[in-house]
């Protein structure tokens, strides 16, 4: 399982990376810190969830499954956080790189659940 997980934030990381770069030769340095914000509010939650089921992975079935509820909640709330403080407190934000960002991290996992059967 950790295995797993770990393998999915560093393709999270890397997809990220690659996004960020492709928006600094695409559109300038503007577009690629808005990429690079977008793939963070994506990734940092993911990374958050990953953490909090790794920690309880030895507990009971039922401590598990509310692990997995608390881990969920707090990545939603994380989620809204980052993308509220973005919003509130980015000069310059770019939304079209933001967004392709978060949304090309969030395939990633998506992606390693369907074609690996991970999870």
């Amino acid at each position: 399982m950790i295995r797993g997980l770990l393998s999915v934030l560093g393709l999270q990381l890397l997809v990220a990376g690659f996004v960020t770069l492709a928006f600094v030769l695409a559109s300038g340095p503007m577009a690629a810190k808005s990429a690079a914000v977008g793939g963070a509010i994506a990734f940092i939650p993911g990374a958050f969830y990953a953490w909090r089921l790794i920690v309880s992975r030895d507990s009971a079935p039922s401590r598990l499954l509310r692990a997995h509820f608390v881990a969920e909640a707090g990545k939603l709330t994380l989620t809204f956080v980052l993308f509220a403080a973005t919003f509130l407190w980015m000069k310059d934000v770019s939304a079209i790189p933001l967004f392709v960002a978060y949304i090309a991290v969030l395939l990633v996992y998506w992606l390693a659940l369907i074609l690996f059967k991970i999870g």
